[in-house]
């Protein structure tokens, strides 16, 4: 179960990395810094690009900013429940890099919901197995016939007992990670978390 959400969690920063690097900010920068720079490239800036271009034309009318306005695009986040997706307007000839970043956004959220999900059921388990170690330890020395496959059971036991500490320490951090991850999403969409 801890490999599914470290493989969950893995995938997450993987997809915000991913999101980070294509509207050139630093892994450290928030969601909300990116969301900031997608709309200034694809929305906000570009059309106030166009409006001070007119601005600036001549007036006999010899350019049209019809071409550039199509281009702009308003950008945002939208949550329904704990789902959150990237809404591009208008729907439309929507640029491929903003496709792209629509279905990371989506595999984002996919990844930090599975995060966080698995979270209290692994910490139980793992609670579970640590608090048994003596009683396992005693069982293993029982059930096993030789003194070969005692150690061989004592060491398989030790090497999970191991595992478990690390995913105690880890699970919590990265549930943490995620959450903070959909409240940001939450935020930015307008939605008390």
């Amino acid at each position: 179960m801890f490999n599914k959400q470290q493989e969950h969690y893995e995938c997450m920063e993987e997809k915000r990395k991913t999101l980070m690097y294509r509207y050139r900010c630093s892994v450290d920068d928030s969601l909300s810094d990116c969301l900031k720079k997608m709309k200034d490239e694809h929305g906000e800036a570009q059309a106030l690009g166009e409006l001070l271009k007119d601005e600036l034309l001549p007036p006999d009318g010899s350019s049209s900013s019809q071409a550039g306005n199509q281009d702009a695009h308003q950008v945002r986040l939208q949550m329904k429940g704990y789902d959150f997706t990237l809404v591009v307007m208008p729907e439309d000839e929507v640029p491929d890099k903003l496709k792209w970043t629509q279905e990371n956004v989506s595999e984002l959220c996919k990844t930090a919901k599975a995060v966080v999900a698995v979270g209290t059921k692994l910490q139980e388990m793992i609670n579970w197995l640590l608090k048994a170690e003596e009683s396992l330890t005693a069982q293993v020395r029982e059930a096993a016939e030789t003194h070969q496959e005692q150690k061989r059971l004592g060491g398989n036991l030790q090497e999970n007992l191991r595992e478990a500490r690390r995913a105690k320490e880890l699970s919590p951090r990265y549930r943490e990670e995620a959450g903070k991850l959909l409240n940001q999403a939450a935020l930015l969409s307008g939605v008390t978390p």
